[in-house]
């Protein structure tokens, strides 16, 4: 038979089976194609800020045509060969008669490209790449097979046709083989153009939103083994699920043409009772064979979106848990005795402060603390008056895991020692200044008078809030022209920086998620299309003897409701023990609190699933409906 004219005539069934193709290479091919762009951005970093050579030699070298470019600076020759890969072998050559002095590899350029032995960052980004790889094929294989398993038993009579006509098992064989190649041809060849267009959007949004972290932006480039590696894994899939069900062919007799297309069992309609359910819990054990599909779908599906959404939800809640971002927009200090008013004022600020600041360490007495005792603390000193010591103390520490800590440190206070200088009627206070509230060691705060005698060299600090725009071309500019002594920190952007990579990173994860559940709808409005058809005389045959139309969509979405139950709760444990996993990895580096259940999303996948699933169903069931005597007939 000819492949091609098998599928235009099946053209809904190999529409739904190409588009699920097309998004799971779309998927995959996006993964490769990410990956080859960040690459491609390392490159370019280390030869802007390294330089664009393989190897520094200084003294003599042996010239040859391995080189393909050579320049001269500092005494070194920076040599940049034909082949990459062949650098230590050819440096070998360049220095064979021992004349090279010393040898300076590009170690980052080289690792970049595998070359190294000790350092390999080709070798750890490929491994990050296909793990993600093969996470997501094993979930997408399992959802493309039991779309093909169902094709493959929705299209019994057609088998048993072409088995009536002569054809073996081998040639039903390699006909559906000839058919997925072909397919996944296809799909794999429109995955790669829409990928390409994602990753550009893709790309252009990190650009955008993370322009100021990045030196440089990233651009859109495919490294041949980046993507030739998922188009594998993405024929392999859609191979392995249309061949794995085949073993079935063999079971497929001619004799079933000239029987009853379905063994199904005598409908009884109760006179009492509710109808519609009992209706949709007898149709559901009596099809629960041809549901096992669906149910593992649901189930898949599940399992992969709890999964993505609770590495999201755990990744936020850290970043939101341990970076600390203060409350101001800018902080400025300054060597010099400079008028840091005037800045304020440029700067349109609505609150400042301005200070001046030592570090000294101090003797407290022991007594005095709540916990944490140190014998000597590292104490910072300012000129803002009140002999008062800011009992609050917000630290990230590291001892094997990072821990938060805000709290207070000391009952009572009354005389500190710095060195030979001794501070005496030291007050407490949980009174916070502005820009103090993500202080990480004690602070005391003077009047000026003292701060004179106890501060020999000091600082001067100007903290603000302010809406003003281009805070970083004033001050760059100030210090150019005033050549100042000057440093500053601009919190705000570094505010706006970490919420544009949590956006990034929640794009790109819900990205995943959608694909997914694009890919989990096509494959279940295929199984639920293959079901429907199959069940056509059944429900033609509940129609004829008089039931309406709308019970018998009730009772399709009572069977949908058992079919999304039972998937989504056989994946609860799964989903329950990966945020366990998960939970206990964090914990390992985090002290992290309670472990974040996600009900909310749990909850959200049975009626994303539900919906999807009746709606595919019902559609399906709309969509076929014929003359009554023509679907008993079949």
């Amino acid at each position: 038979m000819n492949v091609k004219k098998y599928i235009i005539r099946n053209s809904r069934r190999s529409l739904l089976t190409l588009l699920g193709i097309t998004l799971s290479s779309a998927l995959l091919i996006s993964i490769g194609i990410l990956f080859s762009s960040f690459r491609d951005y390392l490159i370019t970093s280390v030869k802007t800020e390294i330089g664009d050579y393989h190897v520094m030699i200084k003294g003599k070298i042996n010239r040859n045509s391995t080189i393909e470019k050579i320049k001269y600076k500092d005494e070194r020759y920076h040599i940049t060969y034909k082949n990459i890969y062949n650098t230590y072998k050819n440096t070998e050559k360049l220095c064979k008669d021992k004349n090279c002095e010393t040898l300076t590899y590009n170690n980052n350029l080289l690792s970049l490209y595998g070359v190294t032995k000790d350092k390999n960052t080709l070798k750890t980004i490929k491994k990050v790449m296909y793990f993600m790889i093969i996470s997501l094929s094993i979930i997408l294989f399992f959802i493309i097979y039991n779309s093909f398993k169902v094709s493959l038993n929705s299209r019994r009579r057609d088998i048993c046709l072409l088995k009536l006509a002569g054809c073996t098992n081998g040639d039903i064989y390699k006909l559906f083989i000839k058919e997925a190649s072909m397919l996944c041809t296809i799909g794999t060849v429109i995955g790669l153009i829409i990928s390409l267009l994602v990753n550009y959007a893709l790309i252009n949004t990190i650009n955008e939103k993370l322009s100021e972290l990045f030196r440089g932006n990233l651009h859109l480039k495919i490294y041949f083994s980046f993507v030739i590696v998922p188009i594998i894994f993405t024929f392999l899939i859609v191979i392995l699920s249309s061949i794995l069900p085949l073993k079935n062919v063999k079971k497929f007799k001619v004799m079933e043409l000239f029987r009853i297309n379905e063994k199904t069992e005598e409908i009884k309609v109760p006179l009492l009772g509710n109808l519609t359910l009992w209706l949709s819990m007898t149709n559901y054990l009596r099809q629960r064979e041809k549901y096992k599909s669906l149910i593992i779908c649901v189930f898949i599906s599940c399992l992969a979106v709890s999964t993505f959404t609770i590495i999201l939800n755990y990744g936020l809640k850290s970043l939101k848990d341990f970076v600390i971002m203060p409350k101001y927009d800018l902080k400025i200090t300054v060597e010099d005795d400079y008028d840091l008013k005037k800045i304020a004022k440029d700067l349109d600020s609505k609150k400042y402060i301005i200070y001046k600041s030592c570090q000294r360490v101090g003797k407290i007495e022991k007594d005095n603390y709540i916990k944490d005792y140190k014998e000597k603390e590292e104490i910072q000193i300012t000129n803002l008056g009140k002999n008062e010591l800011i009992n609050r103390v917000n630290k990230i520490e590291k001892d094997k895991k990072i821990t938060h800590i805000n709290h207070k440190i000391f009952k009572k206070i009354n005389t500190i020692t710095l060195d030979n200088t001794k501070l005496e009627n030291i007050k407490l206070t949980d009174e916070i200044p502005l820009g103090f509230d993500e202080i990480d060691n004690i602070v005391i705060n003077i009047d000026d008078d003292i701060f004179s005698n106890v501060c020999e060299t000091y600082q001067k600090i100007l903290i603000l809030k302010t809406n003003f725009q281009g805070m970083d071309e004033y001050l760059d500019d100030l210090i150019k022209t005033k050549e100042l002594n000057m440093t500053y920190i601009n919190v705000k952007k570094a505010r706006q920086i970490t919420e544009n990579i949590t956006n990034t990173i929640k794009i790109i994860l819900y990205a995943v998620c959608i694909m997914i559940i694009l890919i989990m709808t096509l494959s279940s409005v295929s199984i639920a299309s293959a079901n429907t058809n199959y069940r056509r005389r059944e429900l033609s045959s509940l129609k004829s003897i008089g039931l309406e139309s709308y019970k018998i969509i009730i009772s399709l979405m009572l069977e949908s409701l058992i079919v999304s139950f039972k998937g989504w709760f056989y994946a609860l444990p799964f989903i329950l023990m990966i945020n366990k996993y998960i939970y206990l990895s964090i914990t390992e580096v985090f002290t992290f609190g309670k472990m974040i259940l996600g009900l909310d999303i749990i909850v959200v996948n049975l009626i994303l699933v539900f919906i999807i699933i009746t709606l595919s169903i019902i559609i399906t069931y709309k969509s076929s409906r014929g003359s009554l005597i023509k679907n008993i007939r079949k």
